[in-house]
């Protein structure tokens, strides 16, 4: 089976199962890999990985590696392509299976991706980091009570788990619970500052008590602010545009 696939080092054709393998040479391939990611050498091993696929080669790390490379490029799709190859491959193996789910997920294949997250808590149920990716998925399907319950979760076993912090405090906003979502919102800012989300969640809160004031200097500061995505930026032009007309109006007890 050949597929083209450019990756950075160029054009090539991925051949897995096309020709018999050299166990020792592929062994030796590997090791070569490991050795480049040991040494802080990781565009040597991406390479290296490349290299291996497009001879034929076929382990989870060469599918992670190469994958990787073409998420850092926006091209999810062909990520896609090599992550469900890898996985048809070693579909035990959990850090390929988590960054299958993951790329579902950036893709918003949202029902795709809960499986694999679920399978990852099978296997490491106290795997802080599948509880909160489950829970994003969760909340990116509208079942906002069993995303609550899964970035819950999450926290029981990392409460640094900002993923899990971030999620809770956009949920208690979408529900009206201001102060609340307000407390969790800081204590994603004290752990990472300027996070977009946990803006937005205080300015949302900032409106609602009144203060609209501190909201226009937030969302402001988050516009200008590089980190923010062209959607945030939008939703928070919105809200400053809403300002005056929630000004006239009586603040939410």
């Amino acid at each position: 089976m050949k597929q083209a696939m450019e990756f950075k080092s160029g054009p090539i054709k991925l051949s897995v199962g096309a020709r018999p393998r050299d166990p020792e040479a592929d062994a030796a391939t590997l090791r070569a890999v490991e050795a480049a990611l040991d040494r802080g050498e990781i565009e040597a091993a991406v390479a290296l990985a490349e290299a291996a696929l497009a001879d034929g080669q076929a382990h989870p790390m060469l599918f992670s590696l190469a994958a990787e490379t073409l998420e850092s490029q926006d091209r999810f799709g062909e990520a896609l392509l090599l992550l469900e190859r890898g996985h048809a491959m070693a579909p035990d193996d959990l850090d390929l299976r988590q960054q299958l789910g993951l790329c579902l997920f950036r893709l918003q294949r949202y029902r795709p991706a809960l499986p694999h997250f679920d399978a990852l808590i099978a296997a490491e149920p106290e795997f802080s980091p599948a509880h909160a990716a489950r829970g994003a998925t969760l909340d990116a399907l509208g079942d906002l009570p069993a995303a609550e319950a899964a970035y819950g979760r999450a926290l029981e076993f990392d409460p640094q788990n900002l993923l899990a912090v971030a999620g809770l405090a956009s949920i208690a906003s979408r529900s009206g619970r201001h102060p609340e979502a307000r407390a969790l919102a800081e204590r994603v800012l004290q752990a990472q500052p300027g996070y977009p989300e946990a803006i937005l969640v205080l300015a949302k809160a900032d409106l609602a008590q009144g203060l609209f004031a501190e909201a226009d200097g937030r969302l402001r500061a988050m516009i200008a602010d590089p980190r923010t995505s062209p959607d945030q930026q939008a939703f928070a032009q919105a809200l400053l545009a809403d300002i005056p007309k929630r000004s006239g109006q009586t603040p939410d007890a």
